[in-house]
Protein backbone atom coordinates (compact mmCIF):
# COMPACT_ATOMS: atom_id res chain seq x y z
CA UNK A 1 0.00 0.00 0.00
CA UNK A 2 2.62 2.68 0.64
CA UNK A 3 4.31 1.50 -2.43
CA UNK A 4 1.61 1.83 -4.25
CA UNK A 5 0.53 5.29 -2.39
CA UNK A 6 4.28 6.89 -3.74
CA UNK A 7 3.91 5.51 -7.12
CA UNK A 8 0.55 6.94 -7.38
CA UNK A 9 1.40 10.75 -6.31
CA UNK A 10 4.53 10.38 -8.28
CA UNK A 11 2.31 9.95 -10.97
CA UNK A 12 -0.13 12.50 -9.92
CA UNK A 13 2.62 14.73 -9.64
CA UNK A 14 4.46 14.40 -13.34
CA UNK A 15 1.13 14.44 -14.83
CA UNK A 16 0.18 18.58 -13.62
CA UNK A 17 0.53 20.19 -16.22
CA UNK A 18 1.27 23.92 -15.12
CA UNK A 19 0.84 27.26 -17.52
CA UNK A 20 2.62 30.34 -15.97
CA UNK A 21 1.89 34.03 -17.18
CA UNK A 22 2.86 37.43 -16.57
CA UNK A 23 2.47 40.48 -18.19
CA UNK A 24 4.72 43.18 -18.93
CA UNK A 25 3.57 46.92 -18.72
CA UNK A 26 4.78 48.54 -22.24
CA UNK A 27 2.16 51.45 -22.77
CA UNK A 28 3.89 54.72 -22.05
CA UNK A 29 2.08 56.97 -19.58
CA UNK A 30 -0.47 54.49 -18.76
CA UNK A 31 -1.65 54.02 -15.29
CA UNK A 32 -0.60 51.41 -13.08
CA UNK A 33 -2.12 47.75 -14.80
CA UNK A 34 -2.14 44.16 -13.61
CA UNK A 35 -2.77 40.41 -14.91
CA UNK A 36 -6.06 38.83 -13.89
CA UNK A 37 -6.83 34.81 -14.52
CA UNK A 38 -9.83 34.83 -12.91
CA UNK A 39 -10.46 31.93 -10.70
CA UNK A 40 -7.78 29.97 -12.34
CA UNK A 41 -5.02 31.89 -10.21
CA UNK A 42 -6.40 35.33 -8.88
CA UNK A 43 -4.66 38.37 -10.03
CA UNK A 44 -0.97 39.76 -10.10
CA UNK A 45 -0.20 43.03 -7.93
CA UNK A 46 -0.31 46.02 -10.10
CA UNK A 47 2.75 47.45 -11.93
CA UNK A 48 3.79 50.50 -13.89
CA UNK A 49 5.54 51.32 -17.11
CA UNK A 50 8.94 48.93 -17.66
CA UNK A 51 7.81 47.12 -15.40
CA UNK A 52 6.86 43.05 -14.93
CA UNK A 53 4.54 41.46 -12.75
CA UNK A 54 5.14 38.08 -11.10
CA UNK A 55 4.44 35.10 -12.76
CA UNK A 56 0.76 33.39 -11.91
CA UNK A 57 0.93 29.78 -12.30
CA UNK A 58 -2.35 27.40 -12.74
CA UNK A 59 -2.95 24.23 -13.54
CA UNK A 60 -6.03 24.75 -15.03
CA UNK A 61 -6.44 23.14 -19.01
CA UNK A 62 -7.97 26.23 -20.12
CA UNK A 63 -7.32 30.04 -19.30
CA UNK A 64 -8.57 33.53 -20.38
CA UNK A 65 -6.01 36.14 -19.59
CA UNK A 66 -6.85 39.79 -19.01
CA UNK A 67 -4.96 42.62 -18.23
CA UNK A 68 -7.22 45.12 -15.54
CA UNK A 69 -6.13 49.17 -14.94
CA UNK A 70 -8.12 51.34 -12.89
CA UNK A 71 -11.04 48.18 -12.51
CA UNK A 72 -11.43 48.84 -16.38
CA UNK A 73 -9.95 46.12 -18.81
CA UNK A 74 -7.43 47.21 -21.27
CA UNK A 75 -7.59 45.62 -24.83
CA UNK A 76 -9.18 42.04 -25.37
CA UNK A 77 -8.84 39.15 -23.75
CA UNK A 78 -5.51 36.47 -24.12
CA UNK A 79 -6.13 32.61 -24.73
CA UNK A 80 -3.14 30.87 -23.21
CA UNK A 81 -2.79 28.23 -25.33
CA UNK A 82 -1.47 25.45 -23.23
CA UNK A 83 1.35 24.70 -20.59
CA UNK A 84 4.44 26.33 -20.52
CA UNK A 85 5.13 30.10 -19.50
CA UNK A 86 3.78 33.49 -21.14
CA UNK A 87 4.22 36.88 -21.24
CA UNK A 88 2.16 39.58 -22.16
CA UNK A 89 3.35 42.56 -23.61
CA UNK A 90 0.97 45.67 -23.29
CA UNK A 91 1.49 47.80 -25.62
CA UNK A 92 0.07 50.98 -27.20
CA UNK A 93 -0.07 52.31 -30.98
CA UNK A 94 -2.10 55.25 -31.92
CA UNK A 95 -5.15 54.70 -29.55
CA UNK A 96 -5.47 50.98 -29.42
CA UNK A 97 -4.10 49.17 -26.42
CA UNK A 98 -2.36 45.94 -27.81
CA UNK A 99 -1.56 42.62 -25.96
CA UNK A 100 0.63 40.51 -27.79
CA UNK A 101 1.71 36.76 -26.61
CA UNK A 102 5.32 35.93 -26.12
CA UNK A 103 5.87 31.89 -25.13
CA UNK A 104 8.93 32.26 -22.67
CA UNK A 105 11.53 29.64 -23.65
CA UNK A 106 13.53 27.09 -20.68
CA UNK A 107 17.18 27.50 -19.03
CA UNK A 108 19.87 25.60 -20.16
CA UNK A 109 22.27 24.60 -17.03
CA UNK A 110 25.59 26.44 -17.40
CA UNK A 111 24.10 28.57 -20.24
CA UNK A 112 22.77 31.53 -20.89
CA UNK A 113 20.11 31.31 -23.42
CA UNK A 114 18.90 34.80 -24.04
CA UNK A 115 16.74 36.84 -27.10
CA UNK A 116 15.25 40.66 -27.80
CA UNK A 117 11.64 41.44 -28.19
CA UNK A 118 10.71 44.53 -29.94
CA UNK A 119 7.90 46.08 -28.00
CA UNK A 120 8.35 49.72 -28.95
CA UNK A 121 5.20 50.42 -31.19
CA UNK A 122 6.88 53.82 -32.31
CA UNK A 123 9.64 52.71 -33.77
CA UNK A 124 8.48 50.82 -36.96
CA UNK A 125 11.75 48.78 -37.60
CA UNK A 126 14.65 48.02 -35.58
CA UNK A 127 18.39 46.81 -35.57
CA UNK A 128 19.57 45.62 -32.86
CA UNK A 129 23.79 44.84 -31.98
CA UNK A 130 25.20 42.66 -29.25
CA UNK A 131 28.82 43.68 -28.23
CA UNK A 132 29.60 45.15 -31.66
CA UNK A 133 27.97 42.12 -33.28
CA UNK A 134 24.71 42.65 -35.57
CA UNK A 135 22.35 40.05 -34.46
CA UNK A 136 18.52 41.53 -37.04
CA UNK A 137 16.20 43.28 -37.53
CA UNK A 138 13.04 43.27 -36.23
CA UNK A 139 9.87 45.16 -36.74
CA UNK A 140 6.96 46.12 -33.57
CA UNK A 141 6.27 42.35 -31.87
CA UNK A 142 9.05 40.53 -33.57
CA UNK A 143 11.67 38.52 -31.51
CA UNK A 144 15.90 37.27 -32.72
CA UNK A 145 14.83 34.12 -31.20
CA UNK A 146 16.32 32.61 -28.45
CA UNK A 147 20.16 32.15 -29.10
CA UNK A 148 23.48 31.05 -26.79
CA UNK A 149 25.83 33.97 -25.81
CA UNK A 150 28.74 33.49 -22.78
CA UNK A 151 27.74 34.36 -19.26
CA UNK A 152 28.76 38.23 -18.42
CA UNK A 153 28.06 41.75 -18.69
CA UNK A 154 27.44 42.52 -22.25
CA UNK A 155 26.66 45.55 -24.08
CA UNK A 156 22.88 45.59 -25.87
CA UNK A 157 21.88 48.46 -28.36
CA UNK A 158 19.44 49.51 -30.60
CA UNK A 159 19.48 51.59 -33.30
CA UNK A 160 17.10 52.75 -37.26
CA UNK A 161 18.29 50.92 -40.20
CA UNK A 162 20.87 52.88 -41.81
CA UNK A 163 21.80 55.25 -39.18
CA UNK A 164 24.96 54.39 -37.21
CA UNK A 165 24.46 55.82 -33.98
CA UNK A 166 22.26 54.02 -31.30
CA UNK A 167 19.07 55.47 -30.22
CA UNK A 168 19.29 53.03 -27.04
CA UNK A 169 22.62 51.98 -25.44
CA UNK A 170 22.92 49.56 -22.70
CA UNK A 171 26.72 48.86 -21.90
CA UNK A 172 26.03 46.73 -18.75
CA UNK A 173 23.28 43.91 -19.60
CA UNK A 174 24.18 41.18 -17.33
CA UNK A 175 23.60 37.74 -18.71
CA UNK A 176 23.70 34.83 -16.16
CA UNK A 177 24.65 31.20 -16.73
CA UNK A 178 21.74 28.52 -16.01
CA UNK A 179 18.91 31.38 -17.02
CA UNK A 180 16.94 32.33 -20.11
CA UNK A 181 16.62 36.08 -20.69
CA UNK A 182 14.49 38.52 -22.57
CA UNK A 183 16.13 42.07 -23.23
CA UNK A 184 12.40 43.66 -24.49
CA UNK A 185 12.69 47.45 -26.57
CA UNK A 186 9.66 49.62 -24.64
CA UNK A 187 9.10 53.11 -24.85
CA UNK A 188 8.23 56.35 -27.02
CA UNK A 189 4.90 57.83 -26.49
CA UNK A 190 6.72 60.04 -23.82
CA UNK A 191 8.60 57.48 -22.24
CA UNK A 192 12.76 57.24 -23.25
CA UNK A 193 12.87 54.20 -25.37
CA UNK A 194 14.45 51.53 -23.01
CA UNK A 195 16.00 47.93 -22.80
CA UNK A 196 13.65 45.83 -19.65
CA UNK A 197 15.50 42.81 -19.29
CA UNK A 198 13.86 40.10 -17.40
CA UNK A 199 14.83 36.61 -16.72
CA UNK A 200 12.23 33.74 -18.37
CA UNK A 201 13.86 30.81 -16.84
CA UNK A 202 16.36 29.41 -14.12
CA UNK A 203 17.74 25.73 -14.32
CA UNK A 204 17.63 23.86 -11.69
CA UNK A 205 20.63 22.82 -9.34
CA UNK A 206 22.34 19.21 -11.13
CA UNK A 207 23.41 18.41 -7.77
CA UNK A 208 20.80 17.82 -4.83
CA UNK A 209 22.33 19.76 -1.55
CA UNK A 210 23.31 17.75 1.29
CA UNK A 211 20.18 17.75 3.80
CA UNK A 212 16.57 17.72 3.24
CA UNK A 213 14.26 17.24 -0.15
CA UNK A 214 16.09 20.31 -2.35
CA UNK A 215 16.68 20.21 -5.41
CA UNK A 216 13.96 18.41 -7.03
CA UNK A 217 14.27 20.04 -10.24
CA UNK A 218 14.06 18.25 -13.77
CA UNK A 219 15.99 15.14 -13.88
CA UNK A 220 15.88 14.51 -10.19
CA UNK A 221 12.67 13.06 -10.20
CA UNK A 222 13.78 9.39 -10.50
CA UNK A 223 16.63 9.24 -7.99
CA UNK A 224 13.97 10.79 -5.31
CA UNK A 225 11.59 8.38 -6.38
CA UNK A 226 13.75 5.60 -5.87
CA UNK A 227 15.52 7.02 -2.38
CA UNK A 228 11.69 6.84 -1.29
CA UNK A 229 10.83 3.24 -2.65
CA UNK A 230 13.92 2.22 -0.65
CA UNK A 231 13.14 4.00 2.85
CA UNK A 232 9.52 2.61 2.45
CA UNK A 233 10.66 -1.49 1.24
CA UNK A 234 13.40 -0.90 4.76
CA UNK A 235 10.31 0.25 6.66
CA UNK A 236 7.85 -2.72 5.29
CA UNK A 237 10.71 -4.94 5.86
CA UNK A 238 11.33 -3.77 9.39
CA UNK A 239 8.13 -3.99 10.36
CA UNK A 240 7.61 -7.53 9.33
CA UNK A 241 10.92 -8.65 11.56
CA UNK A 242 9.27 -6.97 14.39
CA UNK A 243 6.03 -8.50 14.11
CA UNK A 244 7.88 -12.16 13.59
CA UNK A 245 10.41 -11.41 16.87
CA UNK A 246 6.90 -10.51 18.98
CA UNK A 247 5.30 -13.48 18.25
CA UNK A 248 8.30 -15.37 18.81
Amino acid sequence: MVLASILLSASAAQAAASTKVRILHAVPGGPGAELNLGKAAGSSEPVSFGEASDYLTTDASSVEAKVISDGQQLGESTAIPGEGAYTIVVSKSGEKITATLVKDGEATPQRTRWRVVHAAPEVEEAEFVLDDTAIGRLRQGEDTGYDTVEPGSHNLAARRPGEKQAMVNSPNVDLVAGTAQTAYLVGSGGEPTRFVVLQDAASAPEVAPDTGLGGLGAGDGPAWLLALLAAAIAGTAGGLFYKRRARG
